[in-house]
């Protein structure tokens, strides 16, 4: 594996991508009560502290069925899960201190899960959802648990997903790796790592992998790593070395493996990746390496809609 890195230009080429201001005013954290739910409490607290946030901590409560499960669920059991839930919220919500000087509210109801974030995101103009992926299943297309599959298919905003290996951070916006195909998903999610690193003066690093596939008989792809730097550099706004600094890579390898070591090297504190509805409900390739960044990568995957709601 070959890569290429150079500083981030300003040099003039049309057409050339601009920022807009980022507003993340409503941020909907799931919580599942899961082993990971203090790191996702973590990166929502960071975010609302960076943008004023208000959180709105959901969770869908659901009974524990036994039996052939044909039988409806007494009324009895419903209340019964509805309470446990309760009072797990009322005890993470007292335990965390840091909400007291956020703006907060619980939504605890008997809902699948995904359903009721969802609704949510569509009645509160949600801008921002956090959610936890576990990375259990060894089935790849299922690799991110169901829960944060379906919130990815159907939530029209951007999800931050935090994985398995995530760590705590502090400033999520100090360093963000832009990894990107320059095809399908790259605009929108790069007026995002751009707008975030331009805020926050964070460092941007850009990253296209250049698949196995898009070289023919052991010779470099269709296009030059030089035609392939200038779309990169596109992607960035022509003021953006005033607030930042970074580097743009060329790599060669599977993008899923590759990402993962790119990012294992320059430990950002953030990744971007833009997804389109194609690559989420139907094409395996792009939705196995965003599942394989997820699972390995040791900081959140910041996930974008290539057209946002």
């Amino acid at each position: 594996m070959t890569a290429t890195a150079t500083a981030v230009t300003t040099e003039k080429v049309s057409p050339q991508l601009q920022t807009s201001e980022i507003a993340l005013k409503k941020v909907l954290v799931a919580i599942d009560f899961s082993e990971q739910t203090p790191r996702i409490m973590e990166a929502a607290l960071a975010i609302a502290r960076s943008f004023r946030s208000e959180l709105i901590l959901v969770h869908g409560a659901t009974p524990q069925i036994y039996g052939t499960g044909a039988e409806p669920s007494p009324i009895e059991t419903l209340e019964v899960a509805l309470d446990v839930a309760k009072a797990m919220m009322t005890a993470l919500v007292t335990d965390c201190t840091e909400l007291k000087a956020i703006k907060h509210r619980e939504i605890i109801t008997y809902c699948p899960p995904v359903d009721l974030v969802e609704q949510i995101v569509k009645d509160e103009k949600v801008n921002l959802v956090i959610a936890g992926s576990h990375g259990a299943s060894g089935v790849e297309r299922l690799a991110l648990g169901s829960v944060a599959q379906s919130i990815l298919q159907r939530v029209p905003c951007p999800t931050l997903i935090v994985g398995p290996h995530s760590s705590a951070v502090q400033h999520p916006f100090r360093s963000i790796l832009l990894a990107t195909d320059l095809e399908r998903t790259g605009l929108r999610a790069a007026q995002y790592a751009s707008g975030l690193a331009e805020r926050f003066y964070g460092k941007l690093m850009l990253l296209h992998v250049v698949e196995p596939k898009a070289m023919h008989d052991g010779h470099r792809p269709e296009f030059s790593e030089e035609e392939m730097l200038r779309s990169l550099r596109r992607l960035v706004p022509p003021d953006l070395s005033i607030y930042t600094s970074g580097e743009v890579y060329i790599e060669y390898g599977k993008a899923n493996e590759t990402i993962t070591h790119v990012a294992n090297s320059v430990c950002p504190s953030l990744i971007v990746m833009g997804v389109c509805e194609h690559s989420i409900l139907a094409d395996h390739a792009p939705w196995s390496t965003l599942a394989h960044v997820i699972r390995e990568a040791h900081c959140p995957v910041l996930v974008v809609r290539r057209t946002l709601a």
